[in-house]
């Protein structure tokens, strides 16, 4: 949408017309404990809803007399809540107008409802309540658009935040996540930890403790109560953002339930409106290089276009990007899910390189490994067009002369074992991949591998490796591990996080490294195996139903007869053909969803063939709501 081409002084007058005209036609206004105008609310034709939506504005004292323009902070109200009330949160309007005052904002609550006759907003939740082809993500694009066309903003990122609560708050960790070039800065206070979010017929569920690398350039605030409902959740959370680590983020624990303030204060909203006022006058370099999830089929960040055939639910993650190259990937489910079958895509990059010029173009594809070599020419824009087909590819930009540019690709460890033992000596080798320009062949290269985590010992932290020009993937010698990590009793990250250097001459290429832990737990006894489909209790499996895990079958085993998630190294569990089953398991608020698994055995499995999984299964406590995870060892088939 186009600015307001009119000066400062005309938009004055339709400042002062507009109000007039709301007077004139009922829309409401009120008075602060002064006397003065407080906020008023406003409408505007929503194309993405089909019909008129409404929202509050508060505007700081001075607006209408002056020709200054002005930072946005956009609030998220909770559930059951509107535009104009949110009764969870106790947030009284009125006396809002003092802070916004204060801190020279223009603060807009916008309308999450969908319709009339549905109380929840958002259209986000469990399965039965994504019932709308309404994305809200759309219409906050379209809410901003007219804001900043309509009264004297300041139309940049940097100036742009927002505070949401309760499922609100959901919206503003999703959303600037979904759009960090748009938002500067997000608090969620007392947000809920996930939902399921898309369309009917395609939803997918979105688990913030599992996407902050979409908010790596955005200031974060996180909200918690020693008593809310959700306190446990959010622990998750905060424990996930932590573990994340090197973001602009903040935690704050405060007395009481599930609230923002008691009637007749505004302390803990001040706390969040200070924040991301505090984000507009300090703002956060951007990163190296940033990485992205997206659930769309379809999705634009930071000026880079991704388009792809994706029809089932699923994540396109783009990872590591910058102008030297990036991974393009595809997973089913969040943090660890396969990649997804027959999948295309297509990225559009930002205008970042020189208009009508040729590049080289170097990509390793993760399932097999397999090299290619192409040249691409940019477009009078100077972006490029890249493709692919299948779960996920590295991708490396150069041209002829350039240098090499070093990565992290994947790791390798004893008996091609994807999970780390713990109590046990492990042996890491790196695979390193150059997706930048060939030098002399043997240069001779260090590595320094190093873990944040205690739990995590590196025998010899640094390693030389000889880089050969006619590879472009390198096995290192192998790092001598050994982890006792204990197996966690709640759903924060639990995986083991490495940070890596290549040391090149004098140049240093940082990298991390990801790696799951198969933890040392006791067998659980009394399990049972699921191998045929059964409706009325939504157990899944298929195969003879005779109780026996067998080759070509796909089985789900329940412990004590809780449903489990289960891993595995054995080659004869066919990883990519996992099937991910959710329930919401009985408390207070239908929030925090438990993941089961269907695993599929291969055809081929020998007979007799012993398999070993790593299970776990969840309890719920029912005020606060509290997932507790109970750890074991199940062996199937012939010990």
């Amino acid at each position: 949408m186009k600015k307001n081409p009119l000066s400062p002084k005309s938009s004055s007058m339709i400042f002062i017309i507009t109000v007039f005209l709301i007077i004139m036609t009922g829309k409401t206004q009120a008075q602060d404990s002064a006397g003065t105008q407080a906020y008023t609310d406003l409408s505007h034709e929503s194309h993405v809803f089909g019909h008129t939506k409404y929202f509050r504005i508060f505007f700081p004292q001075g607006y209408e007399s002056t020709h200054d323009r002005f930072p946005v902070i956009y609030f998220f109200h909770g559930w059951g809540g509107r535009y104009f009330k949110d009764d969870n949160a106790r947030l009284e309007y009125g006396l809002l107008k003092t802070l916004v005052d204060k801190y020279r904002v223009i603060l807009v609550m916008w309308d999450g409802n969908i319709t009339e006759e549905e109380p929840r907003p958002y259209n986000i939740g469990n399965h039965s309540d994504v019932k709308f082809r309404i994305q809200m993500k759309d219409y906050f694009i379209e809410l901003i658009n007219h804001v900043d066309s309509t009264f004297r903003t300041l139309p940049d990122r940097q100036h742009r935040g927002i505070i949401g609560f309760s499922m609100g708050g959901i919206m503003s960790f999703y959303l600037a996540g979904k759009y960090p070039d748009r938002i500067c800065a997000a608090a969620n206070l007392h947000g809920s930890p996930e939902f399921y979010m898309g369309y009917p017929e395609r939803h997918q569920l979105y688990p913030v403790r599992h996407t902050f690398r979409n908010l790596q350039d955005v200031q974060l605030l996180l909200h918690n109560s020693d008593y809310d409902e959700l306190f446990y959740l959010n622990e998750e959370v905060n424990k996930a953002a932590q573990w994340e680590g090197d973001l602009k983020y903040a935690y704050e624990l405060f007395e009481g339930g599930h609230k923002i303030d008691d009637p007749g204060k505004t302390v803990v909203f001040e706390k969040a409106m200070s924040y991301v006022a505090n984000a507009f006058k300090n703002p956060l370099a951007r990163s190296g290089k940033w990485s992205h999830y997206d659930f769309y089929p379809e999705f634009e960040v930071w000026n880079y276009k991704v388009k792809s055939n994706l029809k089932l639910p699923g994540f396109i993650y783009l990872k590591d990007v910058n102008p030297n190259g990036f991974g393009l990937y595809s997973q089913k489910w969040l943090p660890d899910g396969p990649g997804i079958d027959s999948l295309t895509m297509e990225i559009i990059t930002a205008p970042v390189y020189s208009p009508n010029t040729k590049y080289n173009i170097v990509s390793i594809r993760k399932s097999d490994e397999k090299t290619s070599n192409e040249i691409v020419e940019s477009n009078n824009q100077g972006e490029l067009s890249l493709q692919c087909e299948g779960k996920g590819y590295e991708f490396g930009i150069y041209q002829e002369g350039d240098p090499p540019d070093m990565i992290c690709f994947d790791y390798v460890l004893e008996n091609n074992d994807r999970y780390i033992r713990a109590g046990q000596k492990s042996k890491l080798h790196l695979k390193l991949f150059n997706r930048g320009g060939l030098k002399r062949n043997g240069q001779k290269a260090t590595l320094v591998l190093s873990c944040p985590d205690s739990s995590v010992t590196i025998e010899t932290r640094e390693l030389p490796v000889i880089l050969e020009s006619e590879n472009r993937l390198t096995l290192s010698p192998p790092f001598n591990i050994y982890c006792n990590k204990k197996a966690p009793d709640d759903a924060a990250p639990a995986q083991i996080k490495f940070t890596i250097q290549i040391v090149l001459h004098d140049t240093v290429f940082k990298d991390e490294l990801i790696v799951p832990v198969f933890f040392d737990v006791p067998e659980f006894g009394n399990f049972t195996i699921i191998d045929r489909y059964s409706p009325a209790d939504s157990l899944f499996g298929t195969g003879n139903g005779d109780g026996i895990a067998e080759p070509g079958e796909n089985i789900m085993i329940l412990v004590d007869g809780h449903r489990t998630r289960l891993y595995s190294n054995d080659p004869y569990i066919i990883a990519d053909q996992e099937q991910l089953v959710t329930e919401m398991l009985p408390a207070k608020w239908p929030d925090g969803f438990t993941p089961s698994s269907v695993i599929k055995i291969d055809p081929d499995c020998p007979k007799g063939h012993s398999i070993e999984l790593l299970a776990c299964y969840e309890t719920k406590t029912y005020m606060p709501i509290r997932r507790i995870l109970h750890w074991g060892k199940i062996c199937i088939g012939e010990k």
